[in-house]
């Protein structure tokens, strides 16, 4: 690699000089506008659409765990459960306090209803009527008391058992058996595996033409694969720092791809003419990028400037002409071009003689 290196050093520096050969021993190919579709691109990651971050709403010691990360769940599904004896112990306290409250409710409507009979009957006073009328609401309001703290703790009891809110996979697991959990303490991750998007950020500018007719594709790197987007959304609140907006494309539900890959967002803006270097002929080496040119037997080395991607090699922005002739064996048309260089700095020193 270091030779080959050197090799490309002294090509530049000597030109495109080489010695006149009918053939080149390597594989070329012309290089001719082609009609490909005219596409931007934008880095992202694929994320669930439905993806929920499920924390403890009561305190408790964690009892079980059931799923660990990667197990499938279905909604309704256990999947944290926390020690309850203390709210049972609390309910049991309450649930008496009920009892006792509707036992005053009770004998306060009796009284209540015998000091009326002798009220209406002028045979008791008005003070008494009171004080009965004010006994039976209180009893009332200590009945309702304690009936309003059995519904709280009842609810308390309800959110001790943590339950999947739809069908899904564990991804994570923030807590232990054993771990005293707290109101906002996060415990599983759960998300929908089948529901996905990529999620990219473009820059304000490219915003209206990217968007123009609405046409995106999300490609996969890692399983090299397209798959066309059923749907593309721009959040309508960009970075203020960047002056990015982000933008989702919707996969389709049967596209096998995980969260968390990374992809590119494709937008489709026309079709248009270009010239493409196929992968193969580009030559990088450091910070430069180029390619071999072949021009009536000589080999040299011309530096190119390239764009997006496409399924036939790279866009030549700069660099190359419509019928050009480049090398698909980069490292023999290198060493054809050296042995050209030697054989002329033979023939130069021959002459001198």
């Amino acid at each position: 690699m270091r030779s080959l290196t050197r090799l490309l050093a002294a090509a530049l520096v000597s030109g495109a000089t080489a010695a006149p050969a009918a053939e080149v021993a390597f594989d070329t190919q012309v290089v001719e506008p082609q009609s490909l579709d005219q596409i931007r691109s934008a880095p992202g990651t694929v994320e669930s659409r439905q993806n929920s971050r499920i924390s403890a709403e009561v305190s408790g010691r964690v009892e079980a765990l059931p799923y660990d990360a990667g197990d499938q769940v279905e909604k309704g599904t256990t999947l944290v459960r926390l020690d309850d004896s203390d709210l049972r112990a609390q309910l049991n306290v309450a649930q008496a306090a009920l009892n006792a409250a509707e036992a005053r409710v009770q004998e306060a409507q009796q009284d209540f209803n015998r000091t009326k009979r002798l009220y209406e009957q002028k045979s008791a006073s008005q003070q008494q009527m009171d004080r009965a009328t004010a006994a039976l609401d209180g009893a009332q309001a200590q009945k309702s008391k304690a009936e309003a703290e059995i519904r709280t703790l009842r609810i308390r009891l309800d959110k001790t058992t943590i339950k999947a809110p739809f069908d899904g996979v564990v991804v994570t697991q923030h807590i232990e058996e054993g771990e005293l959990a707290q109101p906002g303490t996060p415990l599983v991750t759960v998300l929908d595996p089948d529901r996905l998007r990529l999620t990219a950020r473009v820059q304000e500018s490219r915003i209206p033409d990217l968007m123009g007719n609405g046409e995106a594709r999300i490609w996969i790197p890692a399983l090299q694969k397209r798959f066309d987007a059923e749907r593309v959304t721009v959040v309508p609140q960009g970075d203020r720092t960047t002056h990015t907006f982000q933008v989702r494309l919707r996969l389709p539900d049967s596209a096998a791809v995980s969260a968390g890959m990374f992809g590119r967002a494709e937008f489709l803006l026309g079709e248009t003419e270009t010239l493409v270097a196929p992968p193969e002929a580009i030559v990088r080496r450091s910070e430069i990028t180029g390619v071999y040119v072949v021009e009536d037997g000589k080999v040299s080395f011309r530096l190119v400037e390239l764009g997006e991607k496409t399924p036939k090699g790279r866009e030549v922005l700069a660099g190359l002409n419509s019928g050009d002739t480049i090398a698909l064996e980069p490292e023999k048309a290198l060493r054809h071009l050296k042995q050209a260089q030697e054989a002329k700095a033979e023939a130069e020193g021959s002459g001198g003689h």
